[in-house]
């Protein structure tokens, strides 16, 4: 197994919580119960898994806050998304009874790792970025741009690289994780509007990144053939 640095300060444990919709039929309600109960149980037995499975957890105290099973494309076994209670991000590559790969980080060093919001802005910037958002945090994964293939993004803020946005695919070819990193700028801390925007431009989909050198918003849309987020240029309603 990999091994990794020092883990950040511990932050509370975060409880996550299914709403199931009450149902006038009481066959459907159950149906639906069932359904939430065994997802729950799988997520809870993933956990207790990785927990034994993972020599990491032996040596430490760190505790898994989020998990959720993912499709990053990476082959070998199911993909799984955890969160630490130190803000770090694991990737989980398991087959059966054995973890095939994990990944925290990408070839170049850049670790995944979430941060709180109010560290970036006062103003929810995450509440219009699509995908799954991972509680506490400026971190979503989903399928951004269309192949079907889930990518994960946050919103970073480094002093010394100033505000950015990550967002991390797997390349099959190259059997790692690769980087888009595009800097942003805060519009207002406290009344927004988001910084980044996903949506339809011209007939192509991407995001739109409000970009800190122009005071401009510049569009970029996923090259299937490069496999990589390429500017569109500016974006002129």
């Amino acid at each position: 197994m990999k091994s990794r640095n020092c883990i950040f300060l511990c932050i509370a444990v975060i409880l996550f919580f299914s709403c199931i919709k009450k149902k006038e039929n009481p066959d459907i309600k159950t149906n639906n119960n069932s359904v939430s109960d065994e997802s729950a149980d799988e997520k809870e037995a993933m956990k207790e898994f990785i927990y034994n499975n993972d020599q990491y957890f032996q040596e430490t105290d760190s505790e898994i806050v989020f998990i959720e099973k993912a499709n990053f494309g990476i082959p070998g076994g199911e993909n799984w998304i955890v969160k630490l209670n130190s803000m770090h991000i694991l990737i989980y590559v398991i087959n059966g009874d054995k973890i095939e790969e994990d990944y925290y980080g990408t070839g170049s060093g850049q670790y995944f790792v979430d941060q709180y919001l109010d560290e970036i802005s006062v103003y929810d910037i995450m509440r219009d970025i699509p995908g799954t958002h991972i509680p506490d945090g400026s971190f979503s994964f989903g399928d951004f741009n269309g192949d079907g293939i889930d990518e994960m993004f946050r919103y970073l803020y480094v002093h010394e690289l100033g505000h950015n946005i990550d967002i991390f695919h797997y390349d099959p070819q190259k059997k790692e994780f690769m980087l888009c990193r595009i800097p942003y700028k805060i519009i207002d801390s406290n009344n927004g509007p988001a910084p980044v925007e996903f949506t339809t431009y011209k007939g192509m989909y991407g995001f739109k990144v409000y970009y800190s050198e122009n005071d401009k918003w510049i569009f970029y849309t996923w090259d299937a053939g490069h496999k990589k987020y390429i500017e569109v240029g500016e974006v002129v309603d």
